[in-house]
């Protein structure tokens, strides 16, 4: 069974809600992130990512220097434990439109963060082992074969998306 600690970043670069966007922006540059977790007392209290600076912060001419990045950030973010199966991380990421994913130990402290461009990549390494399992086999493949079928239907314990 696929779970998230498979997929997600443990190494948490993290902010705290006292902080100003400007402070936390070039933190995310340096470290070439697309969100960062604001931390207070050990406890996830939002996500800050690049849309919230976009929608919350230029959108609405407000000072990144002077702003609290609390203020702007996406406050109690949905979030996934970490032996929570890829599939379901996968539904959330697509239907509520996020690029990352908060993900909490079973005390509900921050473990890690999982992005679209994680999960991707691990897809692609999965899709990668089950062709090169096909390719050793002396099976015929149908020539309407779908991959991605093959996926879904618990090829690989890949979820189908």
């Amino acid at each position: 069974m696929a779970l998230v600690k498979k997929v997600m970043k443990t190494s948490l670069v993290t902010a705290t809600s006292e902080e100003t966007v400007s402070n936390v922006c070039q933190r995310m540059k340096e470290e070439r992130l697309g969100a960062i977790l604001i931390i207070n007392n050990n406890k996830l209290s939002g996500i800050f990512t690049e849309r919230d600076l976009l929608n919350r912060v230029i959108a609405e001419g407000l000072n990144p220097a002077t702003t609290n990045v609390m203020d702007v950030a996406t406050p109690n973010p949905i979030v996934v434990k970490d032996d929570t199966h890829i599939k379901e991380c996968a539904e959330i990421l697509r239907d509520q439109g996020f690029r990352h994913l908060p993900v909490t130990d079973q005390e509900g402290n921050p473990a890690g963060i999982v992005s679209s461009r994680d999960f991707f990549q691990y897809m692609a390494n999965e899709l990668e082992q089950v062709i090169d399992r096909m390719r050793g086999t002396d099976e015929k493949v149908d020539e309407s074969f779908d991959i991605y079928e093959y996926l879904g239907a618990g090829g690989c314990g890949l979820p189908r998306l």
